[in-house]
């Protein structure tokens, strides 16, 4: 074989693979199912709230969009599937604050940061709640951080889990204030009301107010948000309490890092159809069932949140001496 015509294969051969190597581009997409992992077991709020949204979604994209249920590991095992998933569009994933700013502090198993995705939007807003028991004679949240500091020690508060955000946002708290509690973890945000109104422990934090919003047994002391809560109007932030603790908690979405960029284009601007044509049903399930202010946002507002926390979760994650497991 003649060496122009060997060139000639390997100038053809060299731009085939790298043409092959490159994500894949719109042409055509979707042309099968779209997955979105979700890091968690079905039947929770989240898990309905995006089985509502993926079932619009797939109207305007023209092909099904398909929630998967990858839990485990407290979010990692979903987590990690999705952050080495091809950059196709194919695969993208649901994503929160515990699973991307705090879990990698706490998870030996994380193989993923945030530079490990693509990010697409935003969709929901969630507070964090510091409540006590009505019987407690504790009115305010300062009147806890003084008796706190007074007796280090001796009051004690629960949140689901280690190292998850309500842990982390009552332990900046604390390290603001100079208060001293000790720590109680549970399963879940209702089982911390559940042991609250139980009088096993003296404050719960938990991620939306739940069984605490307008229980007679509870009284919401206040919300580490950025705003009050347009349903809880009475109960003030921590911020304007004079305590900066601000971690409104974010619902998005996100895919493997590397989509091309007509790729997300298209997922982005059919996500805008969905959201304009179903975006008052969907605030109306969020608010009612997920305990979400409906709120949309662009994945470069959500990555720049993420990583601004990322900083002083870092902190206190040292601090608080969290040992991944």
């Amino acid at each position: 074989m003649s060496t122009p015509i060997r060139l000639l294969q390997t100038l053809v051969l060299g731009t085939w693979l790298s043409l092959a190597s490159q994500p894949a581009n719109a042409q055509g997409f979707p042309t099968r199912p779209i997955e979105i992992i979700l890091p968690a077991a079905a039947g929770g709020t989240t898990d309905t709230a995006l089985r509502m949204l993926s079932s619009r979604w797939q109207e305007f994209l023209g092909q099904p969009v398909v929630v998967v249920n990858v839990p485990g590991a407290g979010g990692a095992i979903g987590a990690n599937r999705a952050a080495h998933a091809k950059p196709d569009g194919y695969t993208l994933m649901s994503a929160y604050d515990s699973l991307l700013v705090a879990l990698p502090f706490v998870q030996k198993s994380v193989q993923y940061d945030l530079n490990s995705f693509d990010y697409l939007a935003g969709y929901g807003l969630g507070a964090l709640y510091f409540s006590v028991p009505s019987s407690s004679p504790y009115k305010t949240i300062q009147q806890v951080i003084d008796a706190a500091k007074a007796r280090p020690g001796s009051l004690n508060y629960g949140s689901y889990g280690i190292g998850v955000i309500t842990h982390f946002a009552a332990e900046r708290l604390w390290e603001l204030s100079g208060a001293r509690l000790t720590y109680v973890p549970y399963k879940s945000s209702p089982e911390t009301v559940m042991a609250l109104i139980g009088s096993q422990i003296d404050l719960a934090v938990t991620a939306g107010a739940g069984p605490a919003a307008n229980n007679p047994r509870v009284r919401i002391l206040a919300v580490a948000s950025e705003h009050r809560r347009p349903d809880q109007p009475d109960v003030p932030t921590l911020k304007e309490l004079g305590y900066p603790v601000v971690l409104d908690y974010i619902s998005g979405i996100v895919a493997p890092k590397g989509l091309a960029p007509d790729v997300k284009e298209k997922l982005l601007s059919t996500l805008r159809m969905t959201l304009d044509k179903y975006g008052d049903e969907f605030k109306s399930y969020l608010e009612s069932n997920a305990d979400l202010l409906y709120q949309e946002m662009s994945g470069d507002e959500i990555k720049a949140i993420w990583q601004d926390r990322l900083g002083w979760f870092e902190d206190l994650a040292k601090k608080m001496k969290l040992d991944p497991r």
